[in-house]
């Protein structure tokens, strides 16, 4: 009677064709795929050319792969693509290499340094607004990942601007913004495509190995000027340091890898959210003149959610409405059952946070942006992984403490400073490549007073 109560053959999404299956609808439109097969069950299989993918639409379901049986999966297919271009960091690594990785990094983000962190976010983020000019339009997509740049960068390794680190470090801040967009693009061709077709060596596909090898070595010179530098106290220099005295710390190769992880993680995911942010401000003036007043009335050092809360409820209506990340996988290193079904040792299962903060089984209205809600629904009150915008479980995001200040200086400086106005004649589309993004985020400003 107990196997009875399990189904083993999980449904197929609805639309496949013979022999490429869904391959053609998901590399034209994925986003919208995923979001339609959710009626189809709490687990879905994806034919993606002889592939196998199960989709994971059930918060239940997520739960169960991302923190129950997170022991049964690896990392998968679409890291194992990422791999060669990213390095083995703690976002495509496994296993016991993962933890170790994790535990070096987990001081730099201890809430001391946080806070800290938070305080030059918010500087960096005034000076940098302050440069605009009214009366202009902005392209703010562009501009959203120079100031994610201009964030991360001197947060990873700050330095005397005018010391030789401080000048390796600002000239990698200058040279990674146009390789990060083609080396992003890439590695979703890399992942989507059959290994034979995606090793074509097209225009687009070599101007995508001369980016990969371009932040290499960039983030080559900025690991070897940090171990010269005995002054260093960023990001890259507490991971050095870790373990130094009994294993001997990171070497230059995982400290490469991990510093590639936070530019190419770090900066697209912030710049993206960013970008969303403004799209809606723009159109939204009231929310816009709501979160001024509340930057304004705030100390201009406390960026917090106790602090600016209205600001916090904001972001975290981004995030739901406009995650940035379509999907993620896993790869099941045995085999596993998940609610009603067995998956076989390697199934490639993967989930989409941004069709899941859609669901209005869980939010009410998903298409209405209401950053109130979360004073109706808070967070702690949905089903467990319901609302997962930096994933779950022990691969959690661990820049998640770091995003959010982040977040909040840059809306709080722009807010505080200047009125955004939507181009009329302009239709923002969303776009989902690499991330769900704007097309172009064409943008005036005037200022405040």
């Amino acid at each position: 009677m107990l196997e009875e109560q399990y189904t083993l053959q999980v449904p197929v999404a609805p639309g496949g064709a013979p022999v490429f299956g869904h391959l053609f609808r998901f590399a034209r439109d994925r986003a919208n795929f995923l979001q339609d097969i959710r009626s189809a069950g709490d687990i879905v299989e994806m034919r993606l050319g002889r592939r196998s993918f199960y989709v994971l639409n059930a918060p239940e379901s997520i739960h169960d792969v991302l923190v129950v049986q997170s022991r049964k999966f690896s990392k998968g297919m679409l890291f194992d693509r990422v791999r060669p271009f990213m390095g083995n960091g703690i976002a495509t690594s496994d296993g016991a290499f993962h933890l170790r990785q994790r535990r070096a990094l987990q001081p730099a983000f201890h809430r001391k340094h946080i806070a800290h962190y938070s305080e030059m976010f918010a500087d960096i983020a005034h000076r940098h607004v302050s440069r605009w000019t009214g009366g202009h339009v902005i392209e703010m997509d562009r501009e959203m990942r120079k100031l994610a740049i201009s964030m991360m960068v001197p947060t990873l390794f700050p330095s005397d601007r005018n010391s030789a680190t401080g000048q390796t470090i600002e000239g990698m801040g200058e040279h990674i913004s146009g390789n990060l967009g083609v080396l992003v693009q890439g590695v979703l061709r890399a992942t989507i495509l059959p290994p034979a077709l995606a090793a074509v060596p097209t225009p687009g596909r070599r101007r995508f190995l001369n980016s990969a090898t371009a932040l290499r070595r960039l983030a080559d010179a900025a690991v070897k000027q940090a171990r010269s530098d005995p002054e260093g106290h960023g990001v890259l220099a507490l991971m050095l340091a870790y373990g130094e005295g009994d294993s001997g710390g990171m070497s230059d190769l995982e400290a490469r890898d991990e510093l590639l992880t936070f530019l190419v993680a770090g900066i697209e995911t912030t710049s993206t959210t960013l970008s969303w942010a403004l799209h809606v401000l723009a159109r939204n003036q009231d929310m816009a003149d709501r979160m001024s007043e509340e930057a304004r009335a705030a100390d201009p050092v406390d960026i917090t959610p106790a602090a600016l809360p209205y600001t916090s409820r904001f972001i975290q209506e981004v995030l739901r409405m406009h995650q940035p990340l379509w999907f993620m996988g896993r790869r099941a290193l045995e085999e596993v059952r998940i609610g009603q079904y067995e998956l076989p040792r390697g199934a490639e299962v993967v989930y989409s946070a941004a069709t899941l903060h859609r669901d209005p089984v869980y939010f009410p209205e998903p298409m209405r942006f209401d950053p109130d809600r979360w004073l109706r629904q808070p967070e702690k009150s949905l089903p467990r992984s319901t609302y997962i915008p930096f994933g779950s479980g022990n691969r959690k995001c661990i820049g998640d403490g770091f995003a959010c200040p982040e977040l909040l200086a840059a809306l709080s400086a722009i807010t505080k400073k200047w009125h955004l106005h939507a181009d009329p004649d302009r239709t923002v589309r969303t776009v989902a490549d690499a991330q769900i993004h704007p097309s172009s985020l064409p943008i005036s400003l005037t200022p405040r007073h």
